[in-house]
Order: structure tokens, then sequence, then C-alpha cells
């Protein structure tokens, strides 16, 4: 089967559903989960129609999925990783663009395709389409690579609301890198820190030359990491080593958590390893 279909039909059927729902939040079932995130009927209408769509397409398939779901297949191949709404307090805020559904294949624990789709992240409002199917693709064209330089001017280093400044922080603020600590959507944080997607989105100063997240669940994090290996970036733990591949153990846990991901510049990432490490 054509991966490129698969992302193809997501694009039709995921599109109008998200904005459906964005256009009645007021009227929308919202619950606070056990780690303080959200989760709305939109998620799991999203999650129940990408596991649907891929099922019809790839029927042995097994499922590592963000909301919890008795009836999903864990085990299967390929394994697919699915956060069907990435940023879910951003897209329950009206007039926020910071949210998309993702999907990542794995096969043997690496990813091998991997889709991004933010309805209203592009210029005007419109949607962004990240395809990655053998070439990674924006809204059809070829993806650009971003720039490669060895100290980071941009980092996204979010973390949790109320936690503490990081001794890394000062670091990077010495170097006078400016830094994004506000989680909103960490998948498109990681996006922009491999693809130049500023012409489609008109928004350059919110791409980055590295990004860390620590304790990152792997929804939130596979698709990025493999787009990032795709584009040519490096991808590592806080210990300097590669992510890939993910542990058959790590994907049978309900909520698999990476220590901490470090993508971008090869040089940038080296950097804050070593800024982390001292």
């Amino acid at each position: 089967m054509d991966l490129e279909s698969l992302w193809t039909a997501l694009d039709e059927h995921l599109l109008p559903l998200l904005l459906d729902y964005r256009g009645r939040l007021s009227a929308l079932d919202v619950v606070e989960k056990s780690d303080r995130t959200l989760l709305s009927e939109a998620d799991i209408a999203a999650q129940r129609m990408i596991v649907d769509t891929i099922l019809e397409h790839y029927p042995d398939s097994g499922f590592v999925a963000e909301e919890d779901d008795e009836q999903l297949p864990r085990t299967g191949s390929p394994t697919w990783v699915v956060d069907p709404i990435d940023g879910t307090a951003e897209f329950l805020a009206p007039g926020s663009r910071e949210y998309c559904s993702v999907v990542c294949r794995l096969d043997e624990g690496r990813p091998t395709g991997a889709y991004v789709l933010a309805p209203e992240l592009a210029t005007g409002g419109g949607p962004v389409r990240v395809h990655w199917a053998g070439q990674v693709q924006v809204n059809g064209s070829a993806a650009v690579a971003m720039p490669t330089p060895d100290v980071p001017a941009r980092a996204s280093v979010t973390r949790s609301r109320g936690t503490d400044a990081r001794p890394f922080e000062a670091e990077l603020d010495r170097i006078g890198s400016r830094v994004k600590l506000r989680t909103t959507s960490q998948t498109l944080d990681m996006l922009r820190t491999s693809i130049d997607v500023s012409d489609v989105t008109g928004a350059p100063q919110e791409q980055f030359d590295v990004f860390y997240r620590a304790s990152q669940k792997i929804w939130d994090g596979a698709a990025g990491i493999g787009l990032s290996t795709a584009m040519g970036r490096l991808a590592v733990g806080t210990d300097g080593e590669d992510l890939l591949p993910f542990g058959e153990d790590l994907l049978a846990q309900r909520e698999p958590t990476l220590a901490g991901s470090l993508v971008g510049a090869p040089g940038c990432v080296r950097w804050l390893v070593e800024a982390m490490r001292s």
C-alpha cells in the first residue's frame, strides 16, 4: 500500500472534522487528565478517525496512541504512533493556531514515515500538511531544511508551567539565544527545528535551531524525531546517544516516555548537550 495515499486520505477526513469542532468550541465536552493535560471529545473523534483510516489501508497494524482505548490493537505491523491533537489546550483556545494531528509509522522501532496536519497554521489560517513518504513534503512541495549553525540563535526548550529554570537556560541567555519556554505543540516546534515552513506560515520567528524536551511522551516526539532524521538533523537523548530505534519494552508501556529528546542542527544539539553536562 502506498503510504502517500494514506496521508492523502487523512487530509480528506481530518481537516473538515477538526475545523467542525473548532467552530463549536464552547459546546465541547472537556475533561482534565491525571497529568493535568486536557482531553476533549474532538481528541477522541480524531483518534478514532485516524485509526479507522489506517486500518482501511493497513489492516494488520498495531498502535501506540495517546488517548486510552481498550479496543485499540496494540500489536501488529507496522506500528503507528498517534497523537490525535497535539496541543489540545491551543485547539480549545479561540484564535490560537498552534495545534496539529500527528501520525508516525514505525518499522522495527524506527520512524519510516510521518504525517502532520496543522489546520490553521498557514498564512491566512489555512492548513499546513507535512507528508513523509519517502520524500518529505510540505503542502505538496519538497520540504526545505533549516540551516545548520553551530550555536543556537533560537531554541525551543519548553517546560511545564510552574517548574524552575534549568541551569542551561542561563547559558542560552548568555549567548543571546531567543528562547521559547511555554509549551504549545511539541510536534510543531520539532518540525520547525528541522523544516523551514516560514514561506507557508509567514512566521520566521517561530523557527528554531534546536529543540529539547524532558520526559517526552512518545506520541509527542516520534514524528518530530523521524522528520529530523529524514531532514539530516540530529536526534539524541540528554546523554548524547541516538534515540533510535525505540525499544519494544518502551513501546509496550501504557505511556511510553523518553527521558529527554534533543533534535536540531547537529552543532546546536551538541552545544546544548554540553551545556546540560556543565
